[in-house]
């Protein structure tokens, strides 16, 4: 693994993100590229700890937020929820996959799942750099983050339908069921691991 590799699949990311064809020249999609890809859930962890804490922030400052947070509960169920969802989901789909007569595009898809944790957890932690700095309040970065949940729904989509090979129905589907798996951890870890429960993610 080398800087090179990760600004490649950081590119290619973004051709899918576009449906540019150029992205299948940026992934490694070999069994040895597979494992690698795996980098890109360790890397976006450290991104996640900082959107994660901008979020803490956003919502501790806003007046009408009706509970209070530990800093430290919040942050562990964020952190924790997210790799048991990279986990579930990516066996769920491993199932999905065989059932609807795709498993051969599995391992690209995986792949592209993996290096889209890394590409998404950047896109959110962008507009929270700003706030961080002080350089905005929180209705601005409230507003810039909805374009990157766009994105983030949009990308699935993408490697649903491009990498996948889903008819577009069936594409739609498995963004909603990502979106619904990552929100029932978020309110599972929310309630176990926060006091004012169910408040995380």
């Amino acid at each position: 693994m080398n800087g090179n590799e990760i600004i490649r699949a950081m590119t290619g990311a973004f051709y899918l993100l576009m449906g540019d064809e150029r992205a299948r020249g940026c992934f490694d999609l070999t069994p040895a590229g597979a494992m690698r890809s795996f980098t890109g859930l360790l890397l976006s962890l450290p991104v996640l700890f900082f959107s994660s804490t901008a979020a803490w922030r956003l919502a501790m400052g806003n007046e009408n937020f009706p509970v209070e947070i530990p800093f430290g509960p919040f942050i562990t169920a964020e952190m924790l929820g997210t790799i048991v969802y990279w986990a579930a989901f990516l066996f769920a789909m491993s199932r999905i996959s065989r059932a609807l007569g795709l498993s051969g595009a599995y391992l690209p898809y995986l792949v592209t799942f993996n290096w889209g944790m890394l590409f998404t957890n950047l896109v959110f932690a962008l507009p929270l750099v700003p706030f961080s700095l002080g350089l905005y309040g929180e209705g601005p970065a409230l507003f810039f983050m909805l374009p990157a949940l766009v994105v983030l729904f949009l990308y699935h989509w993408r490697i649903a339908r491009d990498v996948l090979g889903a008819e577009q129905g069936r594409a739609i589907a498995i963004v909603l069921f990502a979106a619904l798996l990552s929100f029932s951890i978020d309110q599972i870890f929310g309630f176990l691991l926060i006091p004012a429960g169910g408040m995380a993610g």
